[in-house]
């Protein structure tokens, strides 16, 4: 496919511990840019114990400061070492932009894989909430005449909707490694909900706690599968919530676990549940969905995207609880119905892959790089 010099500015890298879906899409597109015969580096943040130089399936990468430093790190480090020496520079943003359309003059792009918005009322203090709000249109406004890819007609529309011309907008798909991800035809002999994600207050896993509660007194050995690691602060009030509403036998908290367990709890789950306040997508859902689970989700900028309602899933309105329990509930006892979506989710998921997204990006690199 010709070599490419690539240089991407992001967040986490791969091995982060805060790593999540939109670090792993970065993983696999820079994995097989560089099978593809393409120079990739990463610019990303440091952690406790973390090699600042690394170099990962051909993947260069240098770690540098930590989840603030990391942005005027980066930019003293590319313009004293890396200037000049690539074709294109990826600025990845995760809600703080890297501010590359201000001192890269190589040719350049953004990718953004979902807006933080009202995300940030739940994150933070109110005050710097209000601070961000206000400042996250205003940066990514210093992209509008910057090439941005995106995974979502959701957060295309976002873009939009704060000033970015549509035309400058190119939505790629996410992927997922079918070799791995497949339905193994057992499903637990408990009626068995799982959730897949970082421990954030965003990703709601209180409001699916609180649901249990109605969905337990209805189906008294139910269970709730929580797999992710995170915000630790928040892990300790989630097991206190559970406490306090006596559901110590039916709500399990995984932590962290290895990608073979991750995916053996996708397969045996009669559905993976994402009660979010937004994603850019919900990569995995399709990763569920290949398994044979289909994903009750909330109805929300990027899960919309990931899910087509009472065919592939459910979508059930953000911070609802009685109607995240119904669906739980009914996903758990309508068995036409879940074998349905099962079957419609196995079929979705196969339009995804990682080969896929990775030519998707790769076609519009080339064509702001101009036909290297």
């Amino acid at each position: 496919m010709g070599m490419l010099n690539i240089l991407i500015f992001n967040w986490r890298g791969p091995k982060h511990p805060q790593a999540g879906g939109a670090e792993k899409v970065t993983y696999e597109l820079a994995k097989r840019f560089t099978e593809w015969g393409c120079h990739v580096q990463l610019l990303c943040g440091n952690y406790p114990n973390g090699q600042k130089h690394d170099n990962i399936d051909g993947i260069k990468i240098t770690r540098l400061g930590g989840k603030y430093s990391l942005y005027s790190l980066a930019a003293i480090y590319y313009q004293r070492k890396l200037r000049g020496k690539y074709d294109v520079i990826i600025d990845e943003i995760n809600t703080i932009p890297f501010f590359t359309p201000l001192y890269v003059k190589e040719s350049k792009l953004a990718f953004v894989h979902q807006l933080a918005a009202e995300i940030l009322f739940e994150e933070l203090p109110l005050v710097q909430a209000k601070f961000w709000a206000f400042m996250e249109p205003w940066a990514l406004r210093l992209y509008k005449d910057t090439p941005i890819i995106t995974v979502s007609e959701s957060t295309k529309e976002d873009l939009i909707r704060i000033g970015i011309p549509p035309s400058n907008i190119y939505k790629i798909t996410e992927g997922l490694d079918h070799g791995i991800h497949v339905p193994c035809g057992e499903k637990s002999s408990y009626p068995h909900v799982l959730f897949v994600g970082r421990i954030k207050r965003f990703k709601g896993i209180h409001h699916l706690i609180k649901a249990m509660k109605r969905v337990v007194e209805k189906l008294p050995n139910a269970r709730l599968s929580v797999v992710g690691r995170g915000d630790l602060e928040y892990g300790v009030k989630l097991k206190w919530l559970t406490k306090a509403l006596k559901l110590e036998n039916n709500v399990v908290f995984y932590g962290y676990v290895s990608e073979e367990e991750k995916i053996k709890l996708m397969q045996h789950a009669h559905a993976l549940v994402l009660p979010s306040q937004r994603e850019g997508f919900g990569l995995v859902v399709i990763e569920a969905n290949a398994c044979g689970t289909p994903a009750i989700v909330s109805d929300v900028s990027g899960l919309r995207d990931a899910v087509a309602n009472d065919e592939t899933g459910i979508l059930v309105p953000y911070r609802n609880i009685r109607a995240l329990a119904e669906a739980v509930e009914r996903m758990l006892t309508d068995e036409e119905l879940r074998e349905r979506l099962s079957r419609n989710a196995v079929k979705w998921a196969k339009r995804f892959s990682w080969d896929r997204a990775a030519t998707e990006a790769l076609s519009v690199i080339r064509k702001v790089v101009g036909g290297v």
